[in-house]
């Protein structure tokens, strides 16, 4: 009988930590989350680039950079207690619409430069 009481609460101390790691919600905060965070670091890092090479003003750059950062901190709002398919699909959503923004402003700086 003891034995079978201390394997029991061994085996309950092991499950235990494990089932408090479990993260909820779509894709369990993993997968595609490490997909988000690319997305907005690689924008980040187009905005800088077109930046230093004077193809957006600062100032542009620096509006894009902090539309960047709303996404990025909500996104972390999302996952704490993970990420719903919902919540997947508007992050995209606004990621796609900064990268066409982006896209934008870059053409608009070729075509001021034209002049």
């Amino acid at each position: 009988m003891r034995k079978l009481i201390v394997t029991a609460l061994i085996a309950a101390s092991v499950s235990a930590p494990a089932a408090a790691q479990y993260r909820g919600g779509y894709d369990g905060g993993r997968g595609r989350n490490g997909g988000i965070e690319r997305q907005i670091d690689q924008i980040e890092q187009q905005i800088d680039r077109l930046r230093d090479r004077r193809l957006i003003s600062g100032n542009e750059a620096q509006r894009l950079s902090r539309q960047a950062e709303q996404i990025d901190r909500l996104h972390d709002r999302y996952r704490r207690d993970g990420l719903s398919q919902r919540e997947h699909a508007e992050l995209q959503q606004r990621i796609q619409a900064l990268r066409h923004r982006v896209q934008s402003e870059r053409q608009e700086g070729r075509y001021d430069r034209r002049r």
